[in-house]
């Protein structure tokens, strides 16, 4: 691997420099736009830039080598390959514990509850997580967030993005630049979206974190269940190949329905969509409402339940915490009362 870019004619090797992209995993990674932006160039660099070309031969040198280089065991520990086991953070440490560091990029993670329990918020605090430097917990990666429900909560982003400037203020990040919004409202759209708008801005963006804000708006309508199965595979087989081959993270989000249990005459809350989206996704998160809440200055807010459902590498689990204007925080704990020492007389 150390003598793939001596391999290379010169002025490949010079653009691979150029952008700090050395290893060939990490060119079949990188999106072509990176390599062909300038603006960090001096005028020298501008005048002698790559070309689509360039780019092209780049990555397929890269994809060659790959393929004639036999992978050894210790090196599945290794990054980039450990890359595709990592997780997102969810910049709260209590969420972070619980689910062994965050939203994992493998498979489908979905994220259910009630309205108003606080499922958006949590979403949005993935979509500036994750454009943190891998050292704290982020990939730093942009965000496609697709909406299906109401319009984008983008005044609350603004808020949470504050908060998160203020945290960390060494990183100077554009939390707000790097969130590309859509909007679709029915099922054919969507499906256009996620099979042919979507695989162009990932090729064209650096993205770590796909987000659709929810699945139940959109399929919960279809009267044609077979239908509904095929165009759900359709939609996750999609999102599934974007995770394997970009390395980026899908979260979806889900609403609840009232069931009757089986011979009983109690109504249950469950996730939409049954086991037709139960078996496409690989872990399962719900997020509730605790009957108690913590004082926060003049405020009373209520606390927060999220439990993981299942999971192939996270024990089922839960953890509290709190939803605030800076985010999604752990709550509290309660401070010891000091004692009071009595003096002998």
């Amino acid at each position: 691997m150390a003598n793939f870019l001596e391999q290379l004619p010169k002025h490949l090797q010079e653009i691979a420099e150029r952008v700090n992209v050395l290893t060939p995993e990490a060119i079949l990674t990188t999106p072509r736009i990176r390599f062909m932006d300038t603006r960090t160039c001096d005028l020298d660099s501008c005048v002698h830039s790559c070309t689509p070309e360039d780019v092209r031969i780049l990555k397929e040198a890269a994809a060659k080598w790959l393929e004639q280089t036999p992978v050894s065991a210790d090196s599945l520990f290794k990054i980039p390959a450990r890359l595709k086991w990592s997780r997102v953070t969810f910049g709260c440490a209590a969420l972070d514990q619980c689910t062994g560091g965050g939203v994992s990029i493998r498979g489908i993670t979905e994220i259910c509850g009630n309205s108003g329990v606080g499922k958006s918020q949590v979403l949005l605090q993935l979509s500036l997580s994750v454009q943190l430097p891998a050292t704290l917990g982020g990939l730093g990666k942009g965000v496609a967030f697709i909406c299906t429900e109401d319009a984008f909560p983008s005044r609350r982003l603004l808020q949470i993005s504050k908060a998160f400037e203020a945290r960390y203020p060494a990183e100077k990040l554009n939390f707000l630049g790097n969130i590309f919004i859509e909007h679709q409202y029915e099922s054919e759209p969507l499906l256009d979206c996620i099979s042919n708008r979507l695989p162009q801005l990932l090729q064209e963006h650096s993205i770590g974190l796909i987000v659709i804000d929810s699945v139940a708006a959109i399929f919960r309508l279809y009267t044609d269940f077979d239908k509904r199965a095929r165009d759900m595979r359709r939609m996750v087989h999609a999102l599934l190949s974007y995770a394997d081959k970009y390395d980026c993270a899908v979260v979806c989000s889900n609403q609840m329905t009232a069931t009757e249990e089986t011979g009983e005459t109690r109504m249950e809350d469950v996730p939409c969509l049954g086991l037709q989206w139960a078996n496409l996704s690989r872990t399962r998160m719900r997020i509730s409402k605790v009957p108690k809440q913590y004082k926060q200055g003049d405020q009373l807010l209520t606390v927060r339940k999220l439990e993981i459902v299942y999971s192939p590498e996270t024990p089922n689990a839960f953890t509290e915490f709190l939803i605030t204007a800076e985010g999604v925080v752990n709550v509290p704990k309660p401070s010891r009362p000091t004692a009071i020492k009595r003096k002998l007389i």
